[in-house]
């Protein structure tokens, strides 16, 4: 910057004096300019790696998100003793609970669907069967062909998946 502000204080003195920069000028100045424009990509590249690292759900997690989607989707009191027996009958407020649930959890979006990547990551915590989960993950997490709304896609990708991995998914909420 340092040939850049010579020359502008020198335009600012001799105003009606044409100015015209030097090569080494310009290339000066065209080298600031990169290394700005490089400075700002890497600074955007870090926020956006930084949103979308995922962080692992726990036990205390369920519960709020629970208490908060109970009371955003006014779940009836039997249905919260199913649900803490990991029994979901197919009802339209059941559906809504776990699509609520699915994205206070960052495992689903209503337009997007399933978040494989983070599913993979919350449910795939063993290294030893995370090619196992993965493959289930992919088969259940369908894209709605079906054109359902987004609490039957998120209910059904959810149903698909505990129908097999019940235990690791119980399991995976312990463990943090």
């Amino acid at each position: 910057f340092s040939a850049f502000t010579i020359a502008l204080s020198n335009q600012l003195r001799y105003p009606y004096r044409e100015q015209a920069f030097s090569k080494q000028e310009s290339s000066i100045i065209l080298i600031n300019k990169m290394k700005y424009i490089v400075a700002v990509l890497l600074a955007a590249l870090v926020a956006m790696a930084a949103a979308e690292e995922y962080k692992i759900r726990n036990q205390d997690d369920l519960l709020k998100a629970r208490k908060e989607c109970m009371e955003a989707k006014k779940v009836p009191t039997e249905h919260i003793e199913k649900f803490k027996k990991f029994e979901f009958p197919d009802d339209e407020v059941t559906r809504c609970y776990i699509e609520c649930i699915f994205n206070k959890f960052q495992l689903f979006s209503p337009t997007e669907g399933f978040k494989t990547q983070n599913l993979i990551a919350q449910l795939g915590q063993n290294k030893e069967n995370k090619d196992a989960v993965k493959a289930d993950i992919e088969k259940c997490a369908d894209k709605n062909e079906q054109k359902s709304d987004s609490c039957t896609w998120a209910y059904r990708g959810f149903k698909c998946f505990i129908s097999k991995n019940l235990p690791l998914v119980q399991e995976s909420l312990k463990k943090n």
